[in-house]
Protein backbone atom coordinates (compact mmCIF):
# COMPACT_ATOMS: atom_id res chain seq x y z
CA UNK A 1 0.00 0.00 0.00
CA UNK A 2 1.25 3.52 -0.43
CA UNK A 3 1.43 6.45 2.01
CA UNK A 4 -1.84 8.56 1.08
CA UNK A 5 -3.62 4.78 1.11
CA UNK A 6 -2.05 3.72 4.39
CA UNK A 7 -3.53 7.22 5.57
CA UNK A 8 -6.67 6.96 4.74
CA UNK A 9 -7.29 3.13 5.78
CA UNK A 10 -5.76 4.28 9.10
CA UNK A 11 -8.51 7.20 9.53
CA UNK A 12 -11.21 4.46 8.71
CA UNK A 13 -10.15 2.10 11.06
CA UNK A 14 -10.85 5.12 13.62
CA UNK A 15 -14.04 6.29 11.98
CA UNK A 16 -15.10 2.41 11.92
CA UNK A 17 -14.99 2.85 16.04
CA UNK A 18 -17.26 5.65 16.30
CA UNK A 19 -19.67 4.57 13.48
CA UNK A 20 -20.11 1.44 15.87
CA UNK A 21 -19.83 2.57 18.80
CA UNK A 22 -21.47 0.17 20.25
CA UNK A 23 -20.26 -2.60 19.02
CA UNK A 24 -16.91 -1.17 19.90
CA UNK A 25 -18.15 -0.68 23.94
CA UNK A 26 -18.96 -4.22 24.16
CA UNK A 27 -15.62 -5.11 22.83
CA UNK A 28 -13.69 -2.96 25.26
CA UNK A 29 -15.94 -4.26 27.92
CA UNK A 30 -14.99 -7.57 27.62
CA UNK A 31 -11.41 -6.61 27.23
CA UNK A 32 -11.23 -4.35 30.20
CA UNK A 33 -13.02 -7.26 32.26
CA UNK A 34 -10.57 -9.36 31.23
CA UNK A 35 -7.29 -7.22 31.56
CA UNK A 36 -8.71 -6.35 35.11
CA UNK A 37 -8.81 -10.21 36.02
CA UNK A 38 -5.50 -10.97 35.06
CA UNK A 39 -4.17 -7.68 36.51
CA UNK A 40 -5.54 -9.06 39.53
CA UNK A 41 -4.27 -12.49 39.20
CA UNK A 42 -0.91 -10.95 38.69
CA UNK A 43 -1.21 -8.60 41.90
CA UNK A 44 -2.07 -11.56 44.10
CA UNK A 45 0.81 -14.11 42.56
CA UNK A 46 3.06 -10.86 43.85
CA UNK A 47 1.62 -10.38 47.36
CA UNK A 48 1.47 -14.53 47.92
CA UNK A 49 5.22 -13.86 46.66
CA UNK A 50 6.08 -11.26 48.75
CA UNK A 51 4.33 -13.73 51.94
CA UNK A 52 6.49 -16.47 50.98
CA UNK A 53 9.67 -13.87 50.78
CA UNK A 54 9.19 -12.90 54.23
CA UNK A 55 8.69 -16.58 55.12
CA UNK A 56 11.68 -17.92 53.58
CA UNK A 57 14.14 -15.25 55.06
CA UNK A 58 12.94 -16.61 58.22
CA UNK A 59 13.55 -19.86 57.35
CA UNK A 60 17.16 -20.22 58.00
CA UNK A 61 20.30 -22.35 59.02
CA UNK A 62 21.53 -22.10 62.35
CA UNK A 63 25.55 -23.83 61.88
CA UNK A 64 27.04 -24.17 65.41
CA UNK A 65 30.39 -23.86 65.76
CA UNK A 66 32.69 -26.24 67.36
CA UNK A 67 34.19 -24.75 70.89
CA UNK A 68 37.48 -25.71 69.59
CA UNK A 69 37.70 -23.38 66.89
CA UNK A 70 39.69 -20.17 67.12
CA UNK A 71 39.08 -16.69 65.55
CA UNK A 72 41.08 -17.62 62.73
CA UNK A 73 38.87 -20.74 62.09
CA UNK A 74 35.78 -19.10 62.53
CA UNK A 75 36.43 -16.70 60.21
CA UNK A 76 37.75 -18.99 57.75
CA UNK A 77 34.34 -21.02 58.49
CA UNK A 78 31.94 -17.62 57.62
CA UNK A 79 34.27 -16.76 54.42
CA UNK A 80 33.68 -20.48 52.87
CA UNK A 81 29.87 -19.80 54.36
CA UNK A 82 29.51 -16.48 51.87
CA UNK A 83 31.42 -18.13 49.04
CA UNK A 84 28.53 -20.66 48.92
CA UNK A 85 26.47 -20.02 45.54
CA UNK A 86 22.78 -20.22 47.42
CA UNK A 87 24.02 -18.40 50.93
CA UNK A 88 22.79 -14.76 50.92
CA UNK A 89 23.78 -13.46 54.75
CA UNK A 90 26.02 -15.15 57.16
CA UNK A 91 25.51 -13.38 60.76
CA UNK A 92 27.45 -14.40 64.11
CA UNK A 93 25.69 -14.89 67.18
CA UNK A 94 27.70 -15.67 70.28
CA UNK A 95 26.70 -17.94 72.71
CA UNK A 96 26.70 -14.94 75.15
CA UNK A 97 23.96 -13.33 72.64
CA UNK A 98 22.13 -16.68 72.18
CA UNK A 99 22.06 -17.54 76.24
CA UNK A 100 20.73 -13.96 76.89
CA UNK A 101 17.98 -15.17 73.97
CA UNK A 102 17.57 -17.78 75.60
CA UNK A 103 16.49 -16.63 79.20
CA UNK A 104 14.22 -13.47 77.75
CA UNK A 105 11.84 -16.68 75.80
CA UNK A 106 12.01 -18.65 79.05
CA UNK A 107 10.32 -15.16 80.67
CA UNK A 108 9.11 -15.60 84.36
CA UNK A 109 11.14 -19.33 84.27
CA UNK A 110 14.38 -17.50 83.30
CA UNK A 111 15.30 -18.25 87.23
CA UNK A 112 15.33 -21.78 85.94
CA UNK A 113 19.12 -20.82 84.40
CA UNK A 114 20.21 -19.36 87.48
CA UNK A 115 23.78 -21.12 87.98
CA UNK A 116 24.32 -21.43 84.59
CA UNK A 117 26.46 -19.13 82.22
CA UNK A 118 26.52 -18.71 78.30
CA UNK A 119 29.62 -21.29 78.28
CA UNK A 120 27.44 -24.36 77.77
CA UNK A 121 25.90 -22.98 74.45
CA UNK A 122 28.68 -22.96 71.39
CA UNK A 123 28.49 -19.53 69.05
CA UNK A 124 26.83 -19.89 65.89
CA UNK A 125 26.26 -18.77 62.53
CA UNK A 126 23.11 -17.51 61.03
CA UNK A 127 22.88 -18.20 57.76
CA UNK A 128 20.26 -17.18 55.17
CA UNK A 129 19.73 -19.10 51.74
CA UNK A 130 18.68 -17.65 48.54
CA UNK A 131 17.01 -20.04 46.84
CA UNK A 132 14.22 -22.00 49.31
CA UNK A 133 14.24 -24.66 46.47
CA UNK A 134 18.15 -25.53 46.34
CA UNK A 135 17.90 -25.88 50.71
CA UNK A 136 18.49 -29.36 50.72
CA UNK A 137 21.45 -28.93 48.48
CA UNK A 138 22.75 -26.07 50.89
CA UNK A 139 22.79 -27.91 54.22
CA UNK A 140 24.69 -31.01 52.69
CA UNK A 141 27.03 -28.14 51.30
CA UNK A 142 27.14 -26.85 54.77
CA UNK A 143 27.98 -29.88 56.66
CA UNK A 144 31.17 -30.74 54.42
CA UNK A 145 32.86 -27.72 56.05
CA UNK A 146 35.42 -28.04 58.72
CA UNK A 147 34.72 -26.58 62.43
CA UNK A 148 30.79 -27.20 62.04
CA UNK A 149 29.51 -28.71 65.38
CA UNK A 150 26.00 -29.12 63.85
CA UNK A 151 23.56 -27.74 62.12
CA UNK A 152 19.71 -26.82 63.19
CA UNK A 153 17.25 -26.24 60.17
CA UNK A 154 13.96 -26.97 58.57
CA UNK A 155 14.23 -28.85 55.31
CA UNK A 156 10.42 -29.88 55.83
CA UNK A 157 9.34 -26.54 56.03
CA UNK A 158 11.51 -25.34 52.97
CA UNK A 159 10.28 -28.08 50.59
CA UNK A 160 6.82 -26.79 51.66
CA UNK A 161 7.07 -23.30 50.99
CA UNK A 162 9.11 -24.30 47.75
CA UNK A 163 5.87 -26.62 46.18
CA UNK A 164 3.58 -24.07 47.04
CA UNK A 165 5.40 -21.28 45.43
CA UNK A 166 5.56 -23.56 41.96
CA UNK A 167 1.75 -24.23 42.76
CA UNK A 168 1.10 -20.56 42.69
CA UNK A 169 3.29 -19.90 39.66
CA UNK A 170 1.56 -22.82 37.58
CA UNK A 171 -1.94 -21.93 38.87
CA UNK A 172 -1.60 -18.23 37.88
CA UNK A 173 0.13 -19.21 34.46
CA UNK A 174 -2.82 -20.95 33.97
CA UNK A 175 -5.55 -18.73 34.76
CA UNK A 176 -3.68 -16.03 32.51
CA UNK A 177 -3.44 -18.25 29.31
CA UNK A 178 -7.13 -19.58 29.82
CA UNK A 179 -8.49 -15.58 30.25
CA UNK A 180 -6.32 -14.91 27.41
CA UNK A 181 -7.53 -17.08 24.60
CA UNK A 182 -11.69 -16.75 26.36
CA UNK A 183 -10.35 -12.66 24.99
CA UNK A 184 -9.49 -13.93 22.06
CA UNK A 185 -12.52 -15.78 21.48
CA UNK A 186 -14.77 -13.15 22.45
CA UNK A 187 -13.52 -10.49 20.88
CA UNK A 188 -12.38 -12.30 18.16
CA UNK A 189 -16.64 -12.70 17.48
CA UNK A 190 -17.72 -9.77 18.40
CA UNK A 191 -15.40 -7.76 15.72
CA UNK A 192 -16.93 -10.82 13.57
CA UNK A 193 -20.59 -9.02 13.93
CA UNK A 194 -18.76 -5.78 12.68
CA UNK A 195 -17.63 -7.63 9.81
CA UNK A 196 -20.94 -8.61 9.25
CA UNK A 197 -22.87 -5.17 9.28
CA UNK A 198 -20.26 -4.16 7.21
CA UNK A 199 -20.38 -7.08 4.20
CA UNK A 200 -21.97 -4.95 1.47
CA UNK A 201 -19.01 -2.17 1.94
CA UNK A 202 -16.41 -5.36 1.68
CA UNK A 203 -18.15 -6.73 -1.44
CA UNK A 204 -18.28 -3.41 -3.00
CA UNK A 205 -14.63 -2.76 -1.90
CA UNK A 206 -13.52 -6.29 -3.91
CA UNK A 207 -15.68 -5.61 -6.49
CA UNK A 208 -13.63 -2.60 -7.61
CA UNK A 209 -10.28 -4.59 -7.14
CA UNK A 210 -9.64 -4.04 -3.25
CA UNK A 211 -6.74 -6.68 -2.09
CA UNK A 212 -7.41 -8.53 1.48
CA UNK A 213 -5.13 -6.26 2.70
CA UNK A 214 -6.68 -3.10 1.97
CA UNK A 215 -9.79 -4.48 3.31
CA UNK A 216 -7.87 -5.83 6.49
CA UNK A 217 -5.62 -2.81 7.24
CA UNK A 218 -9.26 -0.70 8.83
CA UNK A 219 -10.13 -3.34 11.06
CA UNK A 220 -6.55 -4.25 12.67
CA UNK A 221 -6.35 -0.90 12.91
CA UNK A 222 -9.61 -0.63 14.91
CA UNK A 223 -8.81 -3.68 17.08
CA UNK A 224 -5.29 -2.01 17.89
CA UNK A 225 -7.19 1.03 18.95
CA UNK A 226 -9.74 -0.83 21.00
CA UNK A 227 -6.98 -2.66 22.74
CA UNK A 228 -4.91 0.66 23.63
CA UNK A 229 -8.47 1.72 24.81
CA UNK A 230 -8.96 -1.13 27.08
CA UNK A 231 -5.71 -1.31 28.60
CA UNK A 232 -5.80 2.72 29.76
CA UNK A 233 -9.33 1.52 30.94
CA UNK A 234 -8.38 -1.21 32.51
CA UNK A 235 -5.47 0.20 34.30
CA UNK A 236 -7.75 3.05 36.23
CA UNK A 237 -10.03 0.25 37.14
CA UNK A 238 -7.47 -2.09 38.49
CA UNK A 239 -5.73 0.84 40.38
CA UNK A 240 -8.93 1.82 42.27
CA UNK A 241 -10.01 -1.27 43.21
CA UNK A 242 -6.17 -2.48 44.49
CA UNK A 243 -6.42 0.61 46.69
CA UNK A 244 -9.63 -0.52 48.49
CA UNK A 245 -7.96 -4.61 48.43
CA UNK A 246 -4.29 -3.14 49.50
CA UNK A 247 -5.88 -2.30 53.16
CA UNK A 248 -7.51 -5.68 53.59
CA UNK A 249 -4.36 -7.08 52.51
CA UNK A 250 -1.69 -4.58 54.42
CA UNK A 251 -3.79 -6.14 57.86
CA UNK A 252 -3.14 -9.50 57.08
CA UNK A 253 0.84 -8.77 55.65
CA UNK A 254 1.18 -6.91 58.70
CA UNK A 255 0.81 -9.98 60.86
CA UNK A 256 3.75 -11.82 59.11
CA UNK A 257 5.86 -8.46 59.49
CA UNK A 258 5.41 -7.23 55.74
CA UNK A 259 3.21 -4.86 54.01
CA UNK A 260 0.88 -5.39 50.54
CA UNK A 261 2.91 -4.88 47.61
CA UNK A 262 3.03 -1.28 46.03
CA UNK A 263 0.83 -1.18 42.88
CA UNK A 264 3.42 2.23 41.96
CA UNK A 265 5.93 -0.49 41.89
CA UNK A 266 4.47 -2.37 39.37
CA UNK A 267 2.49 0.23 37.49
CA UNK A 268 4.34 0.28 34.10
CA UNK A 269 4.89 -3.76 34.13
CA UNK A 270 1.11 -4.20 34.54
CA UNK A 271 0.31 -1.33 31.60
CA UNK A 272 3.27 -3.13 29.52
CA UNK A 273 0.99 -6.24 30.19
CA UNK A 274 -2.33 -4.49 29.27
CA UNK A 275 -1.14 -2.89 26.38
CA UNK A 276 0.15 -6.06 24.84
CA UNK A 277 -2.58 -8.25 25.11
CA UNK A 278 -5.05 -5.52 24.18
CA UNK A 279 -3.06 -4.97 21.38
CA UNK A 280 -2.24 -8.08 20.39
CA UNK A 281 -5.98 -9.38 21.12
CA UNK A 282 -7.51 -6.68 19.18
CA UNK A 283 -5.68 -7.04 16.05
CA UNK A 284 -5.22 -10.60 16.20
CA UNK A 285 -8.46 -10.86 16.76
CA UNK A 286 -10.08 -8.59 13.99
CA UNK A 287 -7.59 -10.60 11.67
CA UNK A 288 -8.70 -13.90 12.23
CA UNK A 289 -12.52 -12.68 12.17
CA UNK A 290 -11.68 -10.96 8.43
CA UNK A 291 -9.97 -14.22 7.47
CA UNK A 292 -12.39 -16.51 8.31
CA UNK A 293 -15.62 -13.98 6.47
CA UNK A 294 -13.32 -13.45 3.65
CA UNK A 295 -13.02 -17.31 3.41
CA UNK A 296 -16.82 -18.43 3.87
CA UNK A 297 -17.65 -15.56 1.51
CA UNK A 298 -15.13 -16.48 -1.30
CA UNK A 299 -18.09 -16.86 -3.62
CA UNK A 300 -18.83 -13.08 -3.21
CA UNK A 301 -15.08 -12.00 -2.36
CA UNK A 302 -12.17 -13.11 -4.57
CA UNK A 303 -8.84 -14.25 -3.06
CA UNK A 304 -5.75 -11.97 -3.31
Amino acid sequence: MKGASLGYLTREGFRNIWVNRLLSLATVVVLVSCLVIVGSGTLIFLNINSVLDLIEDQNVIMVYIKDEANQEQMDTLKNQLLSMENIDKVEFVSREEAFERQKAEYGDKAALLNGLSADILPHAYKVTVKDISQFDLTVSGVKSLENVLQIHENSELAGKLASIRDAVTYVCIGIVAVLFFVSLFIVANTIRITIYNRRLEISIMKAVGATNTFIRWPFVVEGILLGIFSAVFALGIQYAIYAVASIWLSNIMSMLGGSAVNFADYIWHIFGIFIFIGIFIGSFGSVISLNKYLKEHSNVVDND
